[in-house]
């Protein structure tokens, strides 16, 4: 097998090739592993990537094999974590000073599913400090002077680069939207409370997410459907139970799939030809899909989002700024003087606006399958000093609906445009089903 064809084999395609022995997990890991050593010497997206670690895992689900155990569904599948995640045999530094060498002694819930299932972990991504500081020096794999996006910097840029079909990353306001919209992969971030936090860094306890990279929905879905369920470190997770996101995604609708486009109050704040693309693409959709503008009182949630966020990452954060402020980078230290001046009353009115918006939204899915909207205000800013507007994403994320972006569109200079697609609370097999079938449509 050629390393061009291993870097574009999709996470099914590689889990499918090992099943049938036409790979060993060890020869697709180091196939991998040799790409991603060389490549990302000019990406930069992992913070940590050692290669006995990666083969030695490799080894053990072979030896697994030989001995007819049975596989996970992830089986052989190497897969990159955000280093705000923590796994027990690799470190998680949070893009911190603060936090260097820092080793867990656990893997968090996210890391202990994926290696049940199978999975090789292939190492750590970079993220901006604290996933909202100064950002990582990770490039744009699709034009290397572009930010990649952010939070998920590394993630992003890993399955854009072909190093790993599959990456994990968090979003607390876009971070796992924005990035797979700007490095031009699918982004999937399911329903808030499905998938457990515990073991990740602490920056908001109410909007912090995780979500999945991948080149395929059924990537992201095969994923997901793993990393979903019940955890009693996680209140959050308590009674949730298996989804068959797979299944369901690889269905054809029972019919033609509809669609509201929202522009929301910022469709004003917008690249000209990112505003052009999704107006055609709009017009392609033809009957299938209504268009409607928010109110402007919608624009209230970016401030209400804000409020909480930075309320939460004071509270977690306040020690270190009193003990070791210097440490910390100067944005970092606005964002928790910011959030210590935040008051009790401001804080809760905030957290009570979370539901009744969130409910607001319900009706629109009795008629329509899902909300498309973008992804991001334009294709990746030129740049490393800033990781772009997360403010397309902010309205889905404080409601906590599950949304996906894909690579459907692109920018005049060639860069890629996610199309956002928003689902129904809990509705996330049928999000990805939907998604599958706009792929489909538009490939």
């Amino acid at each position: 097998m050629s390393e061009v064809s291993i870097v574009e084999l999709s996470a099914t395609d590689i889990r499918d090739r090992i099943d049938a022995g036409v790979s060993s997990c060890k020869e697709m890991a180091e196939g991998l592993l040799k790409y991603a050593k060389e490549a990302d010497k000019s990406i930069h997206a992992f913070a940590y990537l050692e290669d006995q670690s990666v083969v030695r895992q490799a080894e053990i689900l072979d030896e697994h094999r030989m001995r007819g155990a049975q596989s996970g569904s992830l089986f052989g599948i190497p897969v990159a974590i955000k280093d705000a995640i923590d796994t027990f045999d690799m470190p998680a530094e949070y893009g911190s000073v603060l936090h260097s060498g820092r080793q867990p002694r656990w893997d968090s819930t996210v890391a202990k599913r994926l290696r049940e299932q199978g999975a090789i972990l292939f190492g750590k991504t970079k993220l901006p400090e604290f996933c909202l500081g100064q950002p990582a020096d990770t490039v744009n794999p699709r034009q290397l002077e572009h930010t990649p996006g952010g939070s998920s910097s590394g993630s992003a840029a890993a399955v854009a680069a072909g190093m790993v079909p599959v990456a994990i990353g968090t979003q607390t306001v876009g971070s796992v939207i924005r990035p797979a919209s700007f490095c031009g992969v699918i982004g999937f971030k399911p329903t808030r409370g499905l998938i457990s936090r515990s073991g990740l860094q602490p920056l908001s306890k109410t909007m912090d997410q995780v979500g999945v990279f991948g080149r395929t929905v059924e990537d992201v879905a095969l994923v997901s459907e793993v990393l979903i369920g019940a955890d009693e470190q996680d209140d959050l997770t308590l009674g949730v139970l298996p989804r068959p996101l797979l299944k369901v995604c690889q269905e054809d609708p029972p019919f033609e799939p509809k669609f509201v486009f929202m522009r929301t109050p910022f469709w004003s704040q917008m690249d000209a030809d990112a505003q052009e693309a999704f107006e055609a693409l709009i017009e392609e959709l033809g009957d299938l899909v209504v268009t409607i503008d928010l109110p402007e009182s919608s624009q209230q949630v970016w401030d209400l989002h804000h409020t909480i966020v930075e309320a939460e990452f004071a509270q977690v954060m306040r020690d270190s700024y009193l003990d070791n402020k210097a440490a910390l980078s100067e944005g970092i230290q606005a964002i928790i003087e910011r959030g210590l001046k935040i008051s009790a009353v401001d804080y809760l009115t905030a957290l009570n606006r979370v539901g009744p918006i969130s409910d607001g939204f319900d009706e629109f899915f009795e008629r329509f399958d899902a909300i498309i909207t973008p992804a991001s205000l334009g294709a990746a800013p030129k740049g490393l000093s800033s990781t772009g507007s997360p403010i397309m994403s902010a309205l889905w994320s404080f409601t906590g609906m599950p949304c996906i972006s894909l690579p459907l569109l692109q920018s005049a200079n060639q860069m890629p445009l996610g199309v956002q697609l928003v689902g129904r609370h809990h509705d996330d097999a049928r999000l990805l089903r939907t998604s599958r079938w706009l792929m489909k449509r538009f490939n």
